[in-house]
């Protein structure tokens, strides 16, 4: 199982955590294996000044698709983005989510030993993860 840790700024992150918001869209994507592609969570830390500051839940992760050129509507509506942020935005990679889980209570950082939150994205142990999961019983 790989386990990813995401900076999500509101509202982005409730839309994620309601099933809103499909696709999270990064400017770069991880390496995943084939044999795990099905198998990565992407815990959520909510970033930003109105945020909570401390990773609030979890998703799977269930595909990549590198973004080069404008996608369909469907995609730009499941992704909570306007047109005009997209286009400003591509090339991007699209981050298919779904199956969004919210912790009982925000987890700060230190809890799994980290003291800054990461810019966009990074990897977790399996030790950090265990204690997240932990966090959900």
């Amino acid at each position: 199982m790989i386990n990813i840790l995401a900076s999500v700024r509101r509202p982005f992150s409730g839309k994620i955590l309601s099933g809103e918001k499909g696709w999270e869209l990064r400017k770069n994507a991880p390496r995943i294996p084939p044999e795990n592609h099905g198998g990565v969570t992407l815990w959520l830390y909510e970033s930003g000044k109105d945020g909570e500051r401390a990773i609030i839940g979890k998703c799977q992760l269930w595909c990549i698709i590198p973004l080069r050129h404008m996608p369909n509507e469907l995609m730009i509506k499941e992704a909570c983005v306007s047109v005009a942020h997209l286009q400003s935005y591509l090339p991007c990679h699209a981050w298919g989510v779904m199956d969004p889980v919210r912790l009982p209570a925000a987890v700060p950082l230190s809890a799994i030993g980290m003291t800054r939150p990461p810019q966009s994205w990074q990897y977790l142990t399996d030790e950090q993860a265990a204690i997240l999961e932990r966090r959900l019983a």
